[in-house]
């Protein structure tokens, strides 16, 4: 566990660009970008899952106290939510920290099941996790297990939804892009959430998103993942 870290990237809301978000991003000395073969080897055992949270109760704390009144996200995997160990984590943080803090659920279904519910989803930890005093995110809607069907059964406990460029750019056309963004907003309106986009890298979509009322956006246009200990305001 001494090998991973964390970096984070700046989320920017461009009407308050002087209060930007940042998700956490996992990170290894050994290999570069995100570590997925040793993330998921740490996910699938519930032994070595201990480890990890571990590993994030003393770098999550140690990362909020180092930046007092910050706000950040931490990603969790559906597998994660089907460790009771997951939840005492969550519980273990201060409260006065939670709410500088998003829990973003990753779009990857479990890979194995621990606990016994009817959906395809794991609504009564997502629930708990609101319960708790934390905002909670769909992390890539539309991929994976974040559907928008699954959206529905969340709704009542989240708080943002994400949606990436990065699945669809050059895959599709602009206009079927536009189309769904749009739509995304509407229902984001419509059940009262935050709508991010990531995966900005162009000025021209950037502005694009501003001229359809959407101003939380993600990605190298504003800022590449850096440290965070501490995160250098300017």
């Amino acid at each position: 566990m001494n090998d991973f870290y964390f970096m984070g990237q700046k989320i920017v809301n461009l009407l308050k660009s002087e209060d930007p978000e940042y998700e956490l991003l996992l990170r290894s000395h050994s290999v570069p970008g995100f570590p997925e073969k040793e993330y998921v080897s740490y996910m699938v055992s519930e032994d070595k899952h201990l480890e990890y949270l571990d590993f994030l109760e003393r770098e999550l704390i140690h990362i909020l106290e180092l930046n007092p009144g910050q706000h950040f996200s931490l990603n969790l995997d559906q597998q994660e939510l089907e460790y009771d160990a997951t939840l005492e984590f969550l519980c273990k943080i201060d409260v006065k920290l939670r709410v500088n803090l998003t829990i973003e659920i990753t779009e990857l279904p479990p890979l194995k099941r621990h606990k016994d519910y009817p959906m395809t989803i794991n609504v009564d930890a997502i629930r708990d996790i609101n319960l708790l005093g934390y905002r909670v995110s769909l992390d890539d809607v539309t991929q994976g297990n974040n559907s928008i069907g699954n959206i529905l059964l969340v709704m009542p406990y989240i708080h943002q939804i994400k949606w990436s460029y990065v699945h669809v750019l050059n895959r599709i056309p602009n206009a079927s892009i536009e189309g769904l963004i749009q739509f995304l907003n509407k229902l984001s309106h419509q059940f009262d959430l935050e709508l991010v986009i990531e995966g900005i890298e162009a000025s021209e979509i950037s502005d694009w998103l501003v001229k359809n009322n959407i101003t939380n956006q993600q990605g190298f246009l504003f800022a590449k993942p850096a440290g965070v200990a501490p995160i250098k305001l300017i």
